[in-house]
């Protein structure tokens, strides 16, 4: 199976040669307004991304909290 993944992947880029040059923001010119907008672009993705993790790993740790809270106060009621 590895091997007919490999073997098609290497066919794609045989065929499509187009694939596998760099986009203007690592090949062409850094002062160029459509490197600098894709710039911009990929740090707005980076930031909406790393926002709604940081949310949903702090919703985590918050639940996780109070469980261990209440199982806590569960345990020393009924001592």
């Amino acid at each position: 199976m590895k091997k007919l993944v490999i073997t098609i992947f290497i066919l794609c880029l045989a065929i499509f040669p187009d694939a596998i040059y760099a986009c203007a923001t690592c090949f062409g010119n850094p002062n160029a307004a459509a490197t600098q907008g894709m710039n911009k672009a990929i740090l707005s993705m980076l930031g909406i991304t790393g926002g709604v993790l940081g949310g949903v790993g702090s919703s985590i740790f918050i639940l996780h909290r109070r469980a261990k809270e209440y199982a806590k106060s569960i345990k020393d009621n009924k001592n």
